[in-house]
């Protein structure tokens, strides 16, 4: 992630966010509420677009690197009540 920036309307949330997880590598991120974890997170997978800066996964692009990366968010978008079966 490089010069990496992101804006909700005209609230910034990341300005110039730098980050490198190298090989075998392990990241935690924390903040206080708001403080941008959940969108930087986003942005990594994907699934929103940067409005600045540079970000590459697995020396990808975020959506050619989707295939390869998981992701279970805290609440998911389909009821609870959805059947596996």
């Amino acid at each position: 992630v490089w010069d990496l920036s992101f804006a909700y309307g005209a609230a910034p949330v990341l300005e110039g966010v730098n980050l490198e997880v190298g090989a075998g590598e392990f990241l935690g991120i924390v903040g206080p509420n708001a403080g941008g974890k959940s969108t930087l997170l986003k942005l990594i997978l994907g699934l929103l677009a940067p409005q600045a800066g540079r970000i590459r996964v697995l020396g990808n692009p975020p959506a050619a690197a989707s295939r390869l990366i998981g992701y279970v968010p805290q609440y998911p978008s389909f009821p609870r009540d959805f059947p596996i079966t």
